[in-house]
């Protein structure tokens, strides 16, 4: 586990040491049980978090009770939350949510700015973090958009399999997969059925067998 932010930025030996101290005395840390979800009572959420431990993940709502799963972070992993000085009351802000025990970072805005100022190599940090952030979420509604419900639920699964280490067994259910990615537990069941019947995997109770990976992978286009 990392223990502050200084062990998810590569180049902070690089910063000026009153660049350091201003951003560790700034930062706040925060530590997430199982399923809770992440609030910072700030006036705004603006700023950038960094995954210390465990892993997050990062959704939108409906007020009907829809979510789908934008992405999900792990340990080491910085994610910007940076909404604008004119934001309206319509405008998205997506909600985090710890997979497992989980710790943070956060830094808010105001006072990574006088840092990005004076140093290029944070504000290079800043930047990027921010345009892998847009990245991320415009590759994943691309393809729940443009594949079908067979292919993001493959995808959902391989992608679960290699972050739990690659054994073939993955603990989910089919309430949690319909919820990422923002479908119903019903039509997740009778495609998990198909992909059953078709001999890629098996299931048991609230676990999922990986039997031809290969197969999934190819229908998942990864």
């Amino acid at each position: 586990m990392k223990h502050g932010i200084a062990d998810c930025v590569s180049f902070w030996e690089s910063l000026g040491e009153k660049h350091r101290t201003l951003l560790e005395s700034n930062t706040i840390f925060r530590t997430y049980r199982q399923g809770e979800n992440v609030i910072f009572k700030t006036v705004k959420k603006d700023g950038i978090i960094f995954v210390l431990g465990g892993a997050l993940r990062v959704y939108l709502a409906s007020d009907t009770g829809r979510e789908v799963t934008l992405f999900q972070l792990n340990e080491g992993d910085a994610f910007s939350i940076m909404t604008v000085d004119n934001a309206k009351e319509t405008d998205v802000v997506p909600s985090l949510q710890a997979l497992s025990p989980t710790s943070l970072a956060y830094l808010q805005r105001c006072d990574m700015a006088p840092v990005a100022y004076e140093e290029p190599l944070f504000a290079k940090f800043v930047y990027e973090t921010c345009a892998k952030t847009a990245q991320e979420i415009l590759n994943n509604i691309s393809f729940c958009i443009f594949n079908s419900v067979r292919s993001c639920i493959a995808r959902e699964l391989v992608i679960k399999d290699a972050l739990g280490g690659g054994y073939g067994t993955i603990s989910v259910t089919h309430e949690e997969i319909a919820n990422n990615l923002g479908t119903t537990r019903v039509v997740v069941s009778r495609e998990i059925d198909r992909l059953r019947d078709e001999g890629l995997l098996k299931t048991g109770r609230g676990r999922i067998y990986i039997l031809d990976r290969k197969g999934l992978e190819d229908l998942s286009k990864i």
